[in-house]
């Protein structure tokens, strides 16, 4: 063990409308349909409507996003889904 503590990963979720991330690594894209997220726990999409970064810490690895959140979709992991819908955006 290298006495380093590993970052606490947590989603809360409030009435659809904002959701605060903590674990955050990295914000690989967003738009107002769809943020994608690396989190200590591998990646995340949140898809909706009108979505915003807040507020974004990366030195704490929080997030908040405000707007109308329809779906929250964890990647699998190793399985290169993540990259999948990356690359059908590229070439459409």
């Amino acid at each position: 063990m290298t006495g380093q503590r590993e970052i606490e990963h947590k989603i809360i979720i409030k009435d659809r409308k904002l959701l605060t991330v903590s674990g955050v690594k990295k914000v690989k894209s967003f738009d107002p349909k769809e943020i994608m997220l690396d989190t200590t726990k591998g990646r995340v999409t949140i898809k909706g409507r009108d979505l915003g970064v807040n507020n974004l810490n990366l030195e704490q690895s929080e997030l908040e996003i405000e707007g109308q959140i329809d779906m929250l979709i964890y990647a699998a992991s190793g399985s290169g889904e993540s990259s999948k819908g990356v690359w059908e955006k590229i070439f459409k």
